[in-house]
């Protein structure tokens, strides 16, 4: 259990929603990984359940629902990634075009971060890939 003023290291919550600090490509590219992992499940289960059968409601809902909570996930973790860069955070708008977005997206998973501190903290706030 943490002292009072003590730090806590960063969480699951911090990963997924938190926009302070810096994140490394490795958590990054799992981070993606993971919500594309739900994406995927749902919307195959919307393909495979019939339009008639009740559950294809439910699944829907699932699937829009998984949307909406990844978008504004990839968006945290790639505002923490932008800031491990030392870069603005309103590239993260670059996601939003169509072809831009995939070159974002490479460069955010290939880039290295910087080393030592910087704007966002220190090096050993993120893990090291």
């Amino acid at each position: 259990m943490a002292a009072a003023g003590e730090e806590r290291g960063p969480d699951i919550a911090w990963l997924f929603f938190g926009w302070s600090g810096r994140l490394s490509r490795a958590p990054f590219a799992l981070g993606w990984a993971f919500w594309l992992m739900l994406l995927s499940a749902a919307f195959t289960r919307i393909m495979i359940v019939p339009k008639e059968d009740p559950s294809f409601l439910l699944w829907a809902f699932v699937f829009i629902g998984t949307g909406l909570f990844s978008t504004v996930s990839c968006l945290m973790l790639s505002i923490k990634r932008l800031h491990d860069m030392n870069l603005p955070t309103l590239l993260v708008a670059c996601l939003f075009f169509p072809v831009v977005s995939i070159l974002a997206l490479l460069a955010l998973l290939f880039w290295p971060g910087t080393d030592g501190p910087n704007d966002h903290g220190r090096l050993a706030d993120r893990a090291k890939d």
